[in-house]
């Protein structure tokens, strides 16, 4: 899947939209939130795994799709992640899964949906050797944090952002609801000529 948002219903209505007067007018008549499942969300998610990553030259790190859960009353989303850690020196293999919760937020830089304030609440590693449990219990958290934090999880094309920004508005605040999120669509501020 290449879009995160259906914006098919903003497509829908801006024929009707366009053929009104006034950008004020289009705005204050366009949709002011798209609602996109959390199935959707899943797959976008997924999408962006695996992920690898050596640490140190000694540990190959492989971090598997994540299973998302939705968290309304905090609004946030949670994973629960299996990965898979390769020894590089001793030629172990290990399994195991963390699970972390989040927020979202849109970057308008790069028209980027993003992790923001990633927190991990469980790391859980099977058959590690115990030097190498308490260094991972002790810094796998860390590393979590700053591997997923400011993750991008959609970059939207200039396409899928030219009709929002055409009548005027942009991407705002992102809700976690029971369903999946809501994008609130807000009035771009007016560009004044010199």
């Amino acid at each position: 899947m290449k879009r995160l948002f259906d914006w098919a219903l903003i497509a829908t209505l801006s024929s009707w939209l366009l053929a009104c007067s006034g950008a004020p007018l289009l705005a204050s008549m366009a949709p002011r939130s798209v609602n996109v499942p959390a199935e959707r969300l899943q797959q976008a998610i997924a999408e962006r795994f695996p992920i690898k990553q050596r640490l140190a030259d000694v540990l190959e790190l492989e971090v598997l799709p994540p299973r998302l859960s939705l968290l309304p009353a905090s609004n946030r989303l949670a994973t629960d992640i299996d990965l898979k850690v390769a020894d590089r020196l001793m030629g172990g293999r290990y399994s195991g899964n963390i699970a972390l919760d989040f927020g979202l937020r849109f970057e308008p830089s790069d028209n980027t949906i993003r992790m923001t304030g990633a927190r991990v609440n469980r790391v859980s590693m099977a058959g590690v050797p115990e030097p190498y449990q308490t260094a991972l219990t002790r810094n796998a958290p860390r590393l979590a944090e700053r591997l997923f934090d400011n993750r991008v999880l959609h970059q939207f094309s200039d396409k899928d952002l030219g009709l929002v920004n055409g009548l005027g508005l942009k991407p705002g605040e992102i809700i976690v609801t029971p369903e999946g999120l809501k994008v609130t669509l807000v009035p771009r501020p007016l560009s004044r000529n010199p």
